[in-house]
């Protein structure tokens, strides 16, 4: 009796290695052909293990697609700035030799002027490549205080004041001091950034507002945003192909974006309703 059960229990031993061995020739296998890995034998030791590799060969993927993202990414931005730079350039250098030619005082003065608006340009087109070199590098950190974001918007509004006459626009600001914890040079940009924005693609009107709980709403009308994704306007490069949309780098939201991030400031709201574009954004208050 007691030799047919060590008999028996033999059985079932090499039984049980040969599924052992099977098992881990299969897993092997799956690894070595980078598969998801299946377990045909029920033990929680082995499908905890199958689930930590699963996990971890996933991780990898999808590391490895951020990288081959991030470098497409990069290819294509290096091409759209070479194309935003050389545009200008060429510009510039065609109304200099139309220039070298003229002899025309009135023809002269207009090449001139023209010649100092795309010089403009490119230095706007500079600067922002710059801004976006600084934002995306981790070592960029902005020394904060606090500020009176009101006063930022004022000065703002003043400097855009030629452009802004053009339009009929809205302006609601705070009669005291509105103190948040944010950097100067950053706020400026940013504030900048959305009213230069709300110029460029009003149709023929713009809100601006600043509220005491640190808010700013700017508004503008345009028919031209029907059947976008206004989320993805924040995006990187990312354009609306519009009549007036010729220049545009599809940066400057962007830097808004990043910007606030780095002061722990954010977006509270955009929304296209009624032909009306409306962004709001977030300061972090100082008490």
């Amino acid at each position: 009796m007691i030799y047919l059960l060590l008999v028996l229990l033999n059985i079932i031993l090499m039984f049980s290695l040969f599924s052992w061995k099977r098992q881990i020739c299969e897993i092997t296998k799956q690894i070595s052909e980078n598969r998801k890995l299946r377990i045909s034998l029920s033990n929680k030791h082995i499908e905890k293990l199958a689930g930590i590799i699963n996990e971890k060969n996933y991780l990898e993927r999808r590391a490895k697609l951020q990288i081959l993202q991030e470098k497409e990414q990069l290819k294509q931005s290096i091409a759209n700035i070479s194309h935003d730079l050389r545009t200008p350039l060429t510009s510039i250098q065609g109304y200099l030799v139309l220039l070298k030619s003229c002899e025309n005082k009135e023809e002269q003065e207009h090449y001139f002027s023209i010649i100092q608006a795309k010089a403009d340009y490119l230095t706007e087109l500079l600067q922002i490549f710059y801004d976006l070199s600084l934002i995306d590098s981790e070592d960029y950190i902005l020394e904060v205080e606090k500020l009176d974001i009101n006063r930022i918007v004022t000065d703002c509004l003043i400097d855009k004041y030629s452009e802004l006459k053009k339009l009929t626009p809205t302006v609601k600001t705070e009669n005291a001091p509105v103190w948040i914890t944010g950097n100067t040079v950053a706020c400026k940009r940013i504030i900048e950034n959305l009213i230069t924005n709300a110029i460029r693609y009003s149709n023929d009107y713009v809100e601006i507002v600043i509220d005491a709980n640190g808010i700013f709403t700017v508004k503008n009308t345009t028919s031209e945003l029907n059947n976008i994704d206004i989320n993805m306007l924040f995006q990187k490069f990312y354009t609306v192909d519009t009549s007036r949309s010729n220049g545009n780098t599809g940066l400057g939201l962007y830097i808004v974006k990043e910007l606030l991030n780095k002061i722990d400031g954010g977006i509270e709201e955009i929304s296209y309703k009624n032909n009306i574009l409306t962004i709001s954004i977030y300061f972090n208050l100082c008490y």
